[in-house]
């Protein structure tokens, strides 16, 4: 029997009608509603939608992955996401046993995607398994002998982006100092730049978009300041990519998100340093590219609410 996955983003939600891995039908929907009450009547719409563009009549659960720490137990979410901070407050389970007449499962989205990638993606063959998303933030999951690692309170395996990879570092929007978020993601590239030494004479004061993207092609292009920021960030991401190595000894770390655009570089960045820094032998660790860096929360959901 089929189920319906969603993936709720900052500004997006995907929806995903999936049988056996496969996603009969999907739905990638722009939601301007700032509340998670406001969004329930376009996701009842689009789940609509779905169900009548397949046929389907009945479906064996609903998947729903958050951007926030998710107790999935008792399919609450622990802290307000600034985007759906009412979801909190709803019963959202209720919610889905009324409409569709069906059981709720919730987790983190990085979790979420680690799942798909492990069952239809670049994690597949492996149960020992790190995940780490690099875009506008820095999101990261773990499985360990083929069980998702949770912790006490929800956090383990899941921030990896706010372990401190500089004590000398800027403060994160956290209120740690030295995150590899802070010191190296999309949203916290533009003031990065302007502290780098030679800014000033920079292409980016000059109107150069602040993004890894350009930054990579002017690196490549053999710009001196680009270049020097490509390794920096290279050099954060494999010192904290290196972390979740120690943390959790996986066989295989899967990274995904916006900066894998430049996986040609990135990719053998990060395996060099592991091979160097970790106390493993050469290649023990496998560093992979994403294989579905669109559906793979959809995916993953739609595992977890049908198993």
């Amino acid at each position: 029997m089929a189920v319906i996955a969603l993936d709720l983003g900052g500004t997006r939600i995907k929806f995903g009608l999936v049988e056996n891995g496969q996603l009969l039908a999907s739905a990638n929907v722009a939601v301007s509603s700032k509340s998670f009450a406001g969004a329930m009547p376009v996701i009842e719409a689009e789940i609509g939608k779905l169900l009548a563009e397949t046929g389907q009549e009945n479906i064996e659960g609903i998947g729903m992955a958050f951007p926030t720490i998710v107790d999935s137990d008792r399919m609450r979410l622990l802290y307000k996401y600034v985007k759906y901070n009412d979801a909190n407050d709803l019963d959202l389970a209720g919610w889905a046993k009324e409409k569709w007449g069906t059981t709720l499962v919730m987790e983190n989205d990085a979790r979420a995607a680690l799942v798909g990638e492990w069952q239809y993606g670049a994690g597949r063959a492996t149960d020992n398994l790190v995940m780490v998303t690099i875009g506008t933030g820095v999101g990261s999951a773990a499985l360990i002998n083929g069980r998702l690692i949770k912790g006490s309170h929800y956090l383990a395996g899941n921030l990896g982006g706010h372990m401190a990879v500089n004590f000398d570092g800027v403060r994160c929007n956290c209120g740690n100092v030295g995150c590899l978020e802070s010191e190296a993601s999309s949203w916290a590239l533009p003031e990065l730049l302007k502290r780098q030494p030679g800014y000033a004479k920079s292409p980016f004061s000059e109107g150069e978009k602040p993004d890894f993207e350009t930054v990579f092609r002017l690196a490549n292009e053999g710009e001196h300041f680009a270049a020097a920021v490509r390794e920096r960030s290279l050099e954060a991401w494999a010192t904290g990519i290196l972390n979740l190595v120690y943390a959790y000894d996986p066989e295989r770390v899967v990274i995904g998100g916006g900066v894998m655009k430049s996986a040609d570089v990135i990719l053998p960045y990060l395996q060099n340093k592991i091979n160097q820094a970790a106390w493993l032998p050469e290649n023990a660790v496998e560093v992979v590219a994403a294989q579905q860096p669109d559906w793979a929360g959809v995916l993953g959901m739609a595992y977890l609410a049908g198993n």
